[in-house]
């Protein structure tokens, strides 16, 4: 093995200009860490205010329904009772209501206005006209986004 030369420079680290570059006095290092949890705190603002808003635009109250009774009066009407329950009464809703065969074939639909009402809860008596002697009658859906055409 050979020895280390004694001539041999060390190597030597170079050093900074003077004036150049701010001593680390520690503040620059806590300024840093306070605008960067300021801007983490803006965008999870942002995306938090982005989710409450596509709820609140895209929420349907809860309206649920119940077939309460049907009744084929000849081979070209079903009449048919059903309850609409709705989380805010006050609004209007419509509902979509279908006769069906034994199959569960369609053999006819109807869409029903109900008006806001003081009640939770309303009873509904309509008839559906139909394309042969109905079975059964279900209620498809309803909603509160009513169509123009059904708006009074």
């Amino acid at each position: 093995m050979s020895e280390p030369r004694s001539d041999a420079t060390s190597p030597r680290v170079p050093s900074l200009p003077e004036g150049r570059y701010d001593d680390a006095d520690g503040q620059s290092g806590v300024m840093g860490k306070v605008v960067a949890a300021f801007l983490v705190a803006l965008v999870l603002a942002i995306i938090g205010a982005g989710v409450y808003t596509m709820y609140r635009l895209n929420a349907t109250p809860s309206i649920s329904t119940e077939v309460i009774g049907v009744e084929a009066v000849d081979d070209s009407q079903l009449d048919m009772t059903f309850t609409v329950t709705r989380d805010e009464p006050g609004d209007a809703a419509y509902c979509i209501v279908r006769a069906q065969d034994q199959s569960k074939g369609e053999l006819g639909r109807r869409e029903i206005y109900i008006p806001p009402s003081e009640n939770g809860t309303v009873q509904i008596t309509t008839s559906i006209a139909t394309t042969a002697r109905g079975f059964m009658g279900d209620v498809y859906g309803c909603g509160n986004d009513i169509p123009a055409y059904l708006q009074r």
